[in-house]
């Protein structure tokens, strides 16, 4: 097993699907867009290199549940705001 791909793989598709639960409403199917494009491009690479099967699964797994926690403890509390309901503090507030 190449943890180093395991690792690599893990961190880019949480950060991956954090970016899809953090993303403006509004804007979520742009950023599930860019998702699958980026996963299909993983895949690719995977069967590009058949030994990898493996590993990828074990990735994916891991990022879902690396991605459900981030929901689970920081998510569910502190939920995206509206793009109306975002205020900039400027230096004469």
């Amino acid at each position: 097993m190449d943890l180093n791909y395991i690792a690599l793989i893990t961190v880019t598709v949480s950060l991956l699907f954090v970016l899809i639960q953090r993303t403006d409403p509004k804007r979520r199917r742009l950023s599930i867009a860019f998702v699958v494009l980026c996963l299909l491009i993983i895949h690719h690479n995977t069967s590009i290199k058949n030994d990898l099967h493996e590993e990828t699964l074990l990735a994916f797994l891991l990022a879902v549940l690396a991605s459900g926690l981030f929901w689970l403890l920081i998510g569910r509390y502190n939920p995206v705001d509206k793009d109306e309901e975002i205020q900039v503090m400027g230096m004469d507030d």
